[in-house]
Protein backbone atom coordinates (compact mmCIF):
# COMPACT_ATOMS: atom_id res chain seq x y z
CA UNK A 1 0.00 0.00 0.00
CA UNK A 2 1.23 3.34 -0.89
CA UNK A 3 1.64 5.79 2.07
CA UNK A 4 0.16 9.48 1.81
CA UNK A 5 2.93 11.84 2.34
CA UNK A 6 1.11 14.42 3.46
CA UNK A 7 0.13 12.13 6.79
CA UNK A 8 2.75 14.27 9.20
CA UNK A 9 1.66 17.95 9.31
CA UNK A 10 1.51 21.21 11.63
CA UNK A 11 1.06 21.74 15.29
CA UNK A 12 0.28 25.28 16.91
CA UNK A 13 0.15 25.94 20.39
CA UNK A 14 -0.61 29.60 22.68
CA UNK A 15 -0.34 30.85 25.88
CA UNK A 16 -3.39 33.50 26.71
CA UNK A 17 -2.23 36.07 29.01
CA UNK A 18 -3.06 34.14 32.63
CA UNK A 19 -0.60 31.35 31.00
CA UNK A 20 1.72 33.95 29.84
CA UNK A 21 5.48 34.88 32.20
CA UNK A 22 4.72 38.34 30.73
CA UNK A 23 1.29 38.78 30.21
CA UNK A 24 1.59 38.74 26.58
CA UNK A 25 0.15 36.47 24.55
CA UNK A 26 2.61 33.90 23.28
CA UNK A 27 1.85 32.03 19.80
CA UNK A 28 3.86 28.92 18.43
CA UNK A 29 3.84 26.83 15.33
CA UNK A 30 5.82 24.33 13.07
CA UNK A 31 4.03 24.35 9.65
CA UNK A 32 5.09 20.94 8.33
CA UNK A 33 5.02 20.38 4.05
CA UNK A 34 6.27 17.73 1.34
CA UNK A 35 9.76 17.70 0.58
CA UNK A 36 11.34 20.54 -1.34
CA UNK A 37 8.65 22.97 -1.05
CA UNK A 38 9.81 26.15 0.01
CA UNK A 39 8.53 28.15 2.44
CA UNK A 40 10.54 31.63 2.92
CA UNK A 41 8.65 34.52 4.82
CA UNK A 42 7.04 36.69 2.50
CA UNK A 43 5.71 40.56 3.45
CA UNK A 44 2.37 41.69 1.99
CA UNK A 45 2.47 45.80 2.49
CA UNK A 46 -0.68 47.49 2.85
CA UNK A 47 -2.77 48.62 -0.20
CA UNK A 48 -5.43 50.61 -1.32
CA UNK A 49 -7.65 48.90 -3.74
CA UNK A 50 -10.04 50.05 -6.76
CA UNK A 51 -13.88 48.95 -6.42
CA UNK A 52 -14.40 45.74 -8.24
CA UNK A 53 -11.14 45.01 -7.80
CA UNK A 54 -10.72 41.22 -7.87
CA UNK A 55 -7.76 39.47 -5.71
CA UNK A 56 -6.36 35.71 -7.42
CA UNK A 57 -6.05 33.35 -4.85
CA UNK A 58 -5.09 29.74 -4.86
CA UNK A 59 -7.91 28.19 -7.53
CA UNK A 60 -10.46 31.21 -7.64
CA UNK A 61 -10.52 34.78 -7.32
CA UNK A 62 -12.56 36.76 -4.85
CA UNK A 63 -13.58 40.40 -4.19
CA UNK A 64 -11.16 42.48 -2.79
CA UNK A 65 -11.82 44.96 0.00
CA UNK A 66 -10.89 48.66 0.05
CA UNK A 67 -8.02 48.50 2.01
CA UNK A 68 -5.64 45.52 3.10
CA UNK A 69 -3.08 45.58 6.13
CA UNK A 70 0.33 44.86 5.78
CA UNK A 71 1.22 41.17 6.77
CA UNK A 72 3.36 38.95 7.38
CA UNK A 73 3.50 35.51 5.71
CA UNK A 74 5.00 32.08 5.89
CA UNK A 75 4.17 31.70 2.22
CA UNK A 76 4.50 28.32 -0.13
CA UNK A 77 6.00 29.19 -3.28
CA UNK A 78 2.98 27.54 -5.24
CA UNK A 79 0.57 28.79 -3.04
CA UNK A 80 -1.55 32.39 -2.75
CA UNK A 81 -1.89 32.14 0.85
CA UNK A 82 0.11 31.07 4.25
CA UNK A 83 0.45 28.64 6.84
CA UNK A 84 1.17 31.36 9.39
CA UNK A 85 1.54 35.07 9.61
CA UNK A 86 0.69 37.92 11.59
CA UNK A 87 -0.44 41.30 10.53
CA UNK A 88 0.99 45.03 11.64
CA UNK A 89 -2.03 44.97 14.11
CA UNK A 90 -0.99 42.56 15.87
CA UNK A 91 -3.58 39.41 14.79
CA UNK A 92 -1.56 36.12 14.13
CA UNK A 93 -3.06 33.14 12.84
CA UNK A 94 -2.16 29.73 12.17
CA UNK A 95 -3.73 27.32 9.82
CA UNK A 96 -3.87 23.21 10.31
CA UNK A 97 -5.41 21.34 7.91
CA UNK A 98 -7.62 18.08 9.25
CA UNK A 99 -9.72 15.25 7.59
CA UNK A 100 -13.94 14.92 8.50
CA UNK A 101 -16.87 12.73 7.64
CA UNK A 102 -18.62 15.25 5.23
CA UNK A 103 -18.20 13.67 1.21
CA UNK A 104 -16.32 16.65 -0.10
CA UNK A 105 -17.56 19.23 -2.23
CA UNK A 106 -17.40 18.88 -6.68
CA UNK A 107 -16.75 22.41 -7.16
CA UNK A 108 -13.40 25.06 -6.71
CA UNK A 109 -13.27 26.84 -3.63
CA UNK A 110 -10.20 28.58 -1.47
CA UNK A 111 -7.81 26.30 0.92
CA UNK A 112 -7.12 27.33 4.18
CA UNK A 113 -3.57 28.84 3.60
CA UNK A 114 -6.07 31.51 1.37
CA UNK A 115 -8.26 32.20 4.28
CA UNK A 116 -5.82 32.76 6.59
CA UNK A 117 -4.05 35.07 4.59
CA UNK A 118 -7.49 37.07 3.12
CA UNK A 119 -8.17 37.10 6.77
CA UNK A 120 -4.99 39.07 7.56
CA UNK A 121 -5.01 41.07 5.07
CA UNK A 122 -8.78 42.49 6.48
CA UNK A 123 -8.92 42.73 9.84
CA UNK A 124 -7.48 44.41 12.85
CA UNK A 125 -8.62 41.77 16.01
CA UNK A 126 -9.11 38.23 16.55
CA UNK A 127 -13.15 39.10 16.73
CA UNK A 128 -13.38 40.51 13.47
CA UNK A 129 -11.11 37.66 12.17
CA UNK A 130 -13.75 35.32 13.22
CA UNK A 131 -16.41 36.70 11.07
CA UNK A 132 -14.23 37.38 7.93
CA UNK A 133 -13.39 33.67 8.62
CA UNK A 134 -16.60 32.86 8.86
CA UNK A 135 -17.48 34.60 5.82
CA UNK A 136 -15.05 33.15 3.32
CA UNK A 137 -16.23 29.89 4.74
CA UNK A 138 -19.51 30.07 4.36
CA UNK A 139 -18.94 31.71 0.80
CA UNK A 140 -16.55 30.03 -0.74
CA UNK A 141 -15.78 26.82 1.01
CA UNK A 142 -12.41 24.90 1.52
CA UNK A 143 -12.12 22.94 -1.27
CA UNK A 144 -9.77 24.14 -3.76
CA UNK A 145 -9.26 22.02 -6.65
CA UNK A 146 -12.01 19.70 -7.14
CA UNK A 147 -10.15 17.55 -9.69
CA UNK A 148 -7.65 16.95 -7.09
CA UNK A 149 -9.12 16.69 -3.97
CA UNK A 150 -7.34 15.75 -1.21
CA UNK A 151 -8.83 14.18 1.86
CA UNK A 152 -8.31 16.28 5.07
CA UNK A 153 -9.24 19.88 2.65
CA UNK A 154 -10.90 21.26 6.31
CA UNK A 155 -9.25 24.05 7.93
CA UNK A 156 -8.73 24.43 12.09
CA UNK A 157 -6.78 27.29 13.47
CA UNK A 158 -5.64 29.74 16.19
CA UNK A 159 -6.72 33.02 16.12
CA UNK A 160 -5.38 35.63 18.44
CA UNK A 161 -4.71 39.73 18.74
CA UNK A 162 -2.49 41.44 21.64
CA UNK A 163 -5.79 41.05 23.91
CA UNK A 164 -7.78 37.49 23.44
CA UNK A 165 -6.85 34.02 21.80
CA UNK A 166 -9.74 31.53 19.92
CA UNK A 167 -9.34 28.29 18.75
CA UNK A 168 -11.64 27.77 15.17
CA UNK A 169 -12.75 24.31 13.66
CA UNK A 170 -14.22 23.90 10.87
CA UNK A 171 -16.12 20.57 8.91
CA UNK A 172 -16.99 21.92 5.19
CA UNK A 173 -18.49 24.76 6.03
CA UNK A 174 -19.54 24.29 9.33
CA UNK A 175 -17.81 25.64 12.07
CA UNK A 176 -17.04 25.83 15.89
CA UNK A 177 -15.54 28.75 17.56
CA UNK A 178 -14.09 28.68 21.47
CA UNK A 179 -12.31 31.09 23.32
CA UNK A 180 -8.36 30.05 24.74
CA UNK A 181 -8.46 30.87 28.42
CA UNK A 182 -5.63 30.06 29.58
CA UNK A 183 -3.39 27.16 26.93
CA UNK A 184 -4.37 26.17 23.47
CA UNK A 185 -3.82 23.86 21.07
CA UNK A 186 -4.48 22.50 17.55
CA UNK A 187 -3.33 19.72 14.79
CA UNK A 188 -4.66 17.51 12.66
CA UNK A 189 -7.38 16.29 14.41
CA UNK A 190 -10.81 17.79 15.50
CA UNK A 191 -10.37 18.90 19.56
CA UNK A 192 -12.78 21.23 20.68
CA UNK A 193 -15.55 19.21 22.54
CA UNK A 194 -17.63 22.32 24.41
CA UNK A 195 -17.84 25.51 22.44
CA UNK A 196 -18.84 28.83 22.14
CA UNK A 197 -19.86 29.86 18.90
CA UNK A 198 -21.50 27.42 15.99
CA UNK A 199 -22.78 27.82 12.85
CA UNK A 200 -25.88 27.91 11.95
CA UNK A 201 -26.99 24.12 10.76
CA UNK A 202 -24.08 22.50 12.19
CA UNK A 203 -26.16 20.51 14.61
CA UNK A 204 -28.71 19.57 11.89
CA UNK A 205 -26.21 18.49 9.26
CA UNK A 206 -25.05 16.32 11.33
CA UNK A 207 -27.75 15.12 12.67
CA UNK A 208 -29.54 14.52 8.95
CA UNK A 209 -26.21 12.48 8.09
CA UNK A 210 -26.12 10.46 11.35
CA UNK A 211 -22.88 11.39 12.37
CA UNK A 212 -24.90 13.00 15.90
CA UNK A 213 -28.30 11.70 18.03
CA UNK A 214 -30.94 13.98 17.67
CA UNK A 215 -31.24 15.78 21.34
CA UNK A 216 -27.77 15.17 22.89
CA UNK A 217 -25.70 17.83 23.51
CA UNK A 218 -23.53 18.54 20.28
CA UNK A 219 -19.95 17.62 20.53
CA UNK A 220 -17.93 18.24 17.13
CA UNK A 221 -15.18 16.56 17.84
CA UNK A 222 -16.93 13.65 18.51
CA UNK A 223 -19.12 14.23 15.50
CA UNK A 224 -17.06 15.31 12.93
CA UNK A 225 -13.85 12.93 13.03
CA UNK A 226 -13.70 10.01 10.70
CA UNK A 227 -15.07 6.58 12.68
CA UNK A 228 -12.37 4.45 10.20
CA UNK A 229 -9.14 4.00 11.61
CA UNK A 230 -6.56 6.26 9.72
CA UNK A 231 -3.22 4.68 9.81
CA UNK A 232 -2.12 7.48 7.55
CA UNK A 233 -3.36 9.95 10.06
CA UNK A 234 -2.56 8.82 13.33
CA UNK A 235 0.32 10.77 14.48
CA UNK A 236 -2.28 13.82 13.97
CA UNK A 237 -3.52 12.27 16.83
CA UNK A 238 -0.72 11.67 18.79
CA UNK A 239 1.07 14.59 18.70
CA UNK A 240 -2.21 16.45 19.12
CA UNK A 241 -2.21 14.64 22.45
CA UNK A 242 1.56 15.35 22.96
CA UNK A 243 1.40 18.92 22.34
CA UNK A 244 -1.57 19.51 25.16
CA UNK A 245 0.58 17.48 27.82
CA UNK A 246 3.39 20.49 26.56
CA UNK A 247 0.78 23.26 27.20
CA UNK A 248 -0.45 22.08 30.25
CA UNK A 249 2.69 20.86 32.35
CA UNK A 250 4.03 25.00 33.52
CA UNK A 251 1.75 27.65 35.02
CA UNK A 252 3.78 30.15 33.08
CA UNK A 253 4.92 29.98 29.51
CA UNK A 254 7.97 32.00 28.30
CA UNK A 255 9.09 32.59 24.33
CA UNK A 256 12.53 30.45 24.84
CA UNK A 257 9.82 27.63 26.68
CA UNK A 258 7.44 27.73 23.72
CA UNK A 259 10.60 27.46 21.45
CA UNK A 260 11.26 24.68 22.92
CA UNK A 261 7.96 23.14 22.62
CA UNK A 262 8.17 23.03 19.04
CA UNK A 263 11.66 21.47 18.87
CA UNK A 264 9.89 18.48 21.11
CA UNK A 265 11.44 14.98 20.43
CA UNK A 266 9.61 13.13 23.47
CA UNK A 267 12.76 13.86 25.05
CA UNK A 268 11.16 13.20 28.76
CA UNK A 269 10.06 9.99 27.53
CA UNK A 270 12.09 7.07 27.55
CA UNK A 271 9.25 4.43 26.44
CA UNK A 272 9.53 6.80 23.58
CA UNK A 273 13.18 6.79 22.69
CA UNK A 274 14.07 4.22 19.91
CA UNK A 275 17.07 3.17 18.56
CA UNK A 276 16.90 5.48 15.31
CA UNK A 277 18.04 8.98 15.36
CA UNK A 278 15.50 11.74 15.79
CA UNK A 279 16.30 12.60 11.95
CA UNK A 280 14.98 9.35 11.30
CA UNK A 281 11.97 9.03 12.86
CA UNK A 282 9.52 5.82 13.57
CA UNK A 283 7.40 7.72 15.68
CA UNK A 284 5.36 10.92 15.16
CA UNK A 285 7.19 13.86 16.53
CA UNK A 286 6.05 18.07 17.15
CA UNK A 287 9.65 18.52 15.26
CA UNK A 288 9.39 17.06 11.96
CA UNK A 289 11.63 14.95 10.36
CA UNK A 290 11.23 13.68 6.71
CA UNK A 291 12.64 10.32 7.66
CA UNK A 292 11.79 9.26 3.98
CA UNK A 293 11.44 10.32 0.51
CA UNK A 294 7.32 10.00 1.28
CA UNK A 295 7.14 12.17 4.54
CA UNK A 296 7.06 15.62 5.03
CA UNK A 297 9.26 17.84 7.29
CA UNK A 298 9.05 21.06 9.38
CA UNK A 299 9.91 23.84 6.98
CA UNK A 300 9.16 27.00 8.82
CA UNK A 301 7.80 27.85 12.47
CA UNK A 302 6.86 30.83 14.31
CA UNK A 303 7.05 32.13 17.87
CA UNK A 304 5.07 35.34 18.28
CA UNK A 305 4.80 37.63 21.21
CA UNK A 306 2.17 39.92 20.98
CA UNK A 307 2.02 43.17 23.46
CA UNK A 308 -0.87 45.20 24.33
CA UNK A 309 -0.41 48.95 24.82
CA UNK A 310 2.80 48.55 23.21
CA UNK A 311 4.26 51.05 20.65
CA UNK A 312 2.98 50.10 16.95
CA UNK A 313 6.43 48.81 16.07
CA UNK A 314 6.54 46.80 19.10
CA UNK A 315 2.78 45.23 18.47
CA UNK A 316 4.65 42.02 18.79
CA UNK A 317 8.15 40.18 17.76
CA UNK A 318 8.11 37.27 15.44
CA UNK A 319 11.09 34.50 16.12
CA UNK A 320 10.96 33.07 12.91
CA UNK A 321 13.16 29.82 11.85
CA UNK A 322 13.31 27.23 8.72
CA UNK A 323 14.03 23.96 8.79
CA UNK A 324 13.08 21.87 11.82
CA UNK A 325 13.85 23.78 14.62
CA UNK A 326 15.82 21.22 16.64
CA UNK A 327 18.59 22.24 14.39
CA UNK A 328 17.75 25.98 14.03
CA UNK A 329 17.16 29.44 15.07
CA UNK A 330 14.74 31.87 15.89
CA UNK A 331 15.32 35.26 14.63
CA UNK A 332 12.93 38.08 15.59
CA UNK A 333 10.83 40.37 13.17
CA UNK A 334 9.29 43.47 14.52
CA UNK A 335 6.70 45.57 13.65
CA UNK A 336 8.33 48.62 11.09
CA UNK A 337 6.43 47.20 7.78
CA UNK A 338 9.31 45.35 6.02
CA UNK A 339 11.50 42.04 6.12
CA UNK A 340 15.44 41.66 5.91
CA UNK A 341 15.57 41.09 2.51
CA UNK A 342 17.60 37.60 3.02
CA UNK A 343 14.60 36.23 4.59
CA UNK A 344 12.27 36.74 1.61
CA UNK A 345 12.25 34.56 -1.30
CA UNK A 346 12.91 31.39 -2.25
CA UNK A 347 12.12 28.90 -5.63
CA UNK A 348 11.78 25.22 -5.47
CA UNK A 349 14.89 24.43 -6.84
CA UNK A 350 18.02 24.77 -4.79
CA UNK A 351 20.00 27.97 -4.15
CA UNK A 352 22.34 28.10 -1.84
CA UNK A 353 22.40 32.18 -1.29
CA UNK A 354 18.37 31.75 -0.26
CA UNK A 355 18.02 31.44 3.90
CA UNK A 356 15.70 29.04 3.77
CA UNK A 357 17.95 26.65 1.10
CA UNK A 358 21.07 26.78 3.56
CA UNK A 359 18.72 25.65 6.30
CA UNK A 360 17.12 22.63 4.50
CA UNK A 361 20.52 21.86 3.05
CA UNK A 362 21.56 22.03 7.11
CA UNK A 363 18.80 19.35 8.01
CA UNK A 364 19.90 17.25 5.28
CA UNK A 365 23.95 16.64 6.43
CA UNK A 366 22.70 16.51 9.45
CA UNK A 367 20.45 13.47 8.77
CA UNK A 368 23.28 11.56 7.33
CA UNK A 369 25.41 12.21 10.70
CA UNK A 370 22.94 13.14 12.87
CA UNK A 371 24.23 11.63 16.16
CA UNK A 372 27.94 12.95 15.61
CA UNK A 373 27.13 16.53 14.31
CA UNK A 374 23.54 17.86 15.64
CA UNK A 375 24.96 17.96 19.27
CA UNK A 376 27.87 20.75 18.20
CA UNK A 377 24.91 22.32 15.91
CA UNK A 378 22.72 22.27 18.51
CA UNK A 379 25.18 23.89 20.95
CA UNK A 380 26.21 26.94 18.73
CA UNK A 381 22.82 27.85 17.92
CA UNK A 382 21.95 27.45 21.08
CA UNK A 383 24.31 30.02 22.48
CA UNK A 384 23.33 32.35 19.54
CA UNK A 385 19.54 32.30 20.02
CA UNK A 386 20.22 32.93 23.56
CA UNK A 387 22.22 36.06 22.86
CA UNK A 388 19.30 37.39 20.35
CA UNK A 389 16.82 36.83 23.08
CA UNK A 390 18.93 38.65 25.41
CA UNK A 391 19.10 41.50 22.95
CA UNK A 392 15.74 41.97 21.89
CA UNK A 393 14.51 42.02 25.73
CA UNK A 394 17.02 44.83 26.32
CA UNK A 395 15.54 46.42 23.24
CA UNK A 396 11.99 46.53 23.76
CA UNK A 397 13.11 47.66 27.31
CA UNK A 398 14.63 50.39 25.82
CA UNK A 399 13.16 51.63 22.85
CA UNK A 400 13.20 55.27 22.08
CA UNK A 401 11.32 55.17 19.09
CA UNK A 402 14.12 54.75 16.52
CA UNK A 403 12.85 51.79 14.35
CA UNK A 404 16.51 51.75 12.32
CA UNK A 405 17.88 49.72 15.73
CA UNK A 406 14.73 47.11 15.01
CA UNK A 407 15.51 46.82 11.38
CA UNK A 408 19.21 46.23 12.29
CA UNK A 409 18.66 43.86 14.67
CA UNK A 410 16.90 41.93 12.50
CA UNK A 411 18.98 41.69 9.82
CA UNK A 412 21.76 41.35 11.65
CA UNK A 413 20.48 38.61 12.98
CA UNK A 414 19.37 36.73 9.70
CA UNK A 415 23.54 37.59 8.88
CA UNK A 416 24.47 36.00 11.65
CA UNK A 417 22.83 32.62 11.72
CA UNK A 418 23.03 32.29 7.92
CA UNK A 419 26.57 32.88 8.19
CA UNK A 420 26.86 30.18 11.12
CA UNK A 421 24.60 27.70 9.26
CA UNK A 422 26.59 28.09 5.95
CA UNK A 423 29.92 27.23 8.03
CA UNK A 424 28.41 24.51 9.77
CA UNK A 425 27.65 22.88 6.16
CA UNK A 426 30.65 23.24 5.10
CA UNK A 427 32.84 21.71 8.61
CA UNK A 428 30.27 18.81 8.43
CA UNK A 429 30.59 18.55 4.48
CA UNK A 430 34.66 18.32 5.08
CA UNK A 431 34.47 15.73 8.70
CA UNK A 432 31.97 13.67 6.70
CA UNK A 433 33.05 9.82 5.74
CA UNK A 434 31.11 7.33 3.31
CA UNK A 435 31.57 4.92 6.55
CA UNK A 436 29.70 7.17 9.25
CA UNK A 437 26.82 7.83 7.08
CA UNK A 438 23.59 6.41 8.46
CA UNK A 439 21.99 4.43 5.89
CA UNK A 440 18.83 5.02 6.64
CA UNK A 441 18.79 8.43 5.69
CA UNK A 442 20.76 7.82 2.31
CA UNK A 443 17.52 7.38 0.13
CA UNK A 444 16.15 10.18 1.16
CA UNK A 445 19.28 12.17 1.18
CA UNK A 446 20.15 11.48 -2.62
CA UNK A 447 16.54 11.31 -3.75
CA UNK A 448 15.77 14.94 -2.58
CA UNK A 449 18.88 16.34 -3.31
CA UNK A 450 18.55 15.61 -6.89
CA UNK A 451 15.04 16.49 -7.54
CA UNK A 452 15.75 19.84 -5.90
CA UNK A 453 19.24 20.73 -8.11
CA UNK A 454 21.45 20.31 -4.40
CA UNK A 455 25.20 18.97 -5.75
CA UNK A 456 26.88 16.68 -3.36
CA UNK A 457 30.19 14.90 -3.51
CA UNK A 458 29.08 11.32 -4.89
CA UNK A 459 32.48 10.21 -4.14
CA UNK A 460 31.57 10.03 -0.20
CA UNK A 461 27.56 10.03 -0.27
CA UNK A 462 27.13 6.82 -1.99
Amino acid sequence: MKRNNHARSCDSMIAAAPASATGNIIYAKNSDRPLNEAQPLVYFPPADHEPGEMVQTSFIKVPQVAHTYGVIGSKLDTFFGCEHGINEWGLVIGNEQVSGKEIPERRWGLIGMDILRLTLERTKTAREAIDCVVDLLETYGTGGDPTVRIPYFNTNLIIADPNEAYQFESHQRDWVCKKIEKTGAIGNCYSIQEYDMISKDAVKNAVENGWWAEGKPFNPARAWSPSDHMWDEDEGFVRYGRIVELMNRHDKYTVPMMMNNLRDHYEDVPALQTIFSPAIPKIGTVCCHPGGLDGCITSASMVAELRKDAPEELRFTAWTSMAPPCCSIFRPIFNTGKLPPAMSGAGNMYDPSENWWTFIELERYLSLCFEDQAPRVKADFAAMEKAFIEEEAHIVKTYNGDVSVLDEFSARAVKESYDLARAQIERIKAELRTVDIDRLALDYFTGVCDQCGMPYDKNIIR
